[in-house]
């Protein structure tokens, strides 16, 4: 009888953990069909990613627990109980267009939930609205095609003052669904001055980000409330919307430059490396340090623009040249100059470049 019972004890207590495990289960796979809004309403646990510049990677703040994502997640969770997991492809002075390259060439882990974007006060220096908008939707496009059911929060950062650039950024918001949020509006009616909210009047403090996190927070409570529909992906306004950003890394010409490790470098004013490419568009992959240089670009024997490659810790970048070319074949010429940065108070000037970047028909 003691034995019968033993067994039957058993079967009851087998019997109860497979209940619970098929419960859990069942709650595990219901998550994973939630959207952000009803994953945070839940309590459950979300996975969101932020493409961006240095606003995007919380630049200015004095501690990290003062970066507006840090701030935005513990509000979330002070509130829902739901923890943020969070992956960010991030680079200080970045474009939309190095945010694609960037998103283009990063190993997802898993999917997300939630996309933010944070461009714009870096693109105006390189590029006209038009070609801002063109490489934001872009962006835009290859965010959704990796992550389908992941809701786009837009942001229009606070120092942005050219109006074309957030229009763009609206315009594109408002066509896919996403959710914009312009940034300027709260540091305007916070009443406090950009000295206050700024740590370089560019770079929010940590006053700046609270803003920041309390104004995204508030905008997903509003839309969990509304039980909104996360973004779309309707057809796109700009054309040619399908390519992959490539390297090609053989030059044609090479006047000076010393090829070590895969980089060709220069450290002398007047020396050449030439490219040849197809299509509209290029960029450039380059090492950015305390001691980089400067030189013009040419492409097809015209002058297009010079770059600088100091920035004040070294980094590997991607940068835009230009964009809009005719659909044929073209020549880039780099040649090293002699004016530096004011910035650069090295005393050497330094040209690294690991190849060019242009567009293939994806």
């Amino acid at each position: 009888m003691a034995l019968f019972t033993k067994w039957k004890m058993f079967f009851i207590l087998a019997g109860t953990a497979i209940i619970f495990i098929l419960i859990y289960q069942a709650k595990h796979f219901d998550s994973k069909n939630l959207n952000i809004y009803e994953k945070i309403a839940e309590g459950d646990s979300y996975n969101y990613l932020i493409i961006g510049d240095s606003i995007g990677r919380g630049s200015g703040a004095e501690e990290k627990e003062m970066r507006w994502f840090n701030q935005l997640e513990a509000i979330i969770e002070e509130e829902y109980r739901s923890n943020g997991r969070r992956q960010s492809i991030v680079q200080s002075g970045a474009t939309a267009f190095e945010g694609i390259y960037k998103l283009q060439h990063t190993h997802m882990t898993r999917s997300m939930d939630l996309i933010f974007i944070v461009f714009g006060e870096n693109d105006r220096k390189y590029m006209d609205p038009e070609k801002f908008a063109f490489f934001y939707e872009k962006l835009i496009r290859n965010a959704k095609e990796l992550h389908p059911d992941a809701e786009l929060v837009t942001i229009i950062e606070s120092p942005l003052r050219q109006e074309p650039y957030a229009d763009s950024i609206k315009r594109l918001s408002i066509h896919y669904g996403a959710k914009y949020l312009d940034m300027r509006i709260p540091f305007k009616e916070s009443g406090m001055l950009t000295e206050q909210l700024t740590s370089d009047m560019v770079h929010p403090n940590g006053n700046g980000y609270q803003l920041y996190a309390y104004s995204i927070f508030e905008m997903l409570k509003k839309n969990i409330e509304k039980r909104s529909r996360i973004a779309q992906f309707p057809k796109p306004l700009f054309k040619n919307q399908s390519f992959l950003l490539t390297d090609k890394g053989k030059p044609s010409r090479t006047e000076g430059f010393q090829l070590k490790r895969g980089i060709y470098i220069s450290d002398r004013p007047g020396e050449i490396l030439e490219f040849e490419f197809s299509g509209p568009l290029l960029g450039i992959k380059t090492i950015r340090s305390e001691e980089g240089g400067m030189m013009n670009v040419y492409i097809d024997g015209e002058y297009v623009r010079s770059v600088s490659t100091w920035w004040p810790f070294e980094r590997e970048r991607y940068l835009y040249i230009t964009s809009g070319l005719e659909d044929t074949r073209h020549t880039v010429r780099f040649e090293t100059i002699k004016e530096v940065s004011a910035r650069n108070v090295s005393q050497r000037s330094t040209i690294q470049i690991s190849s060019i970047i242009v567009a293939e028909d994806s």
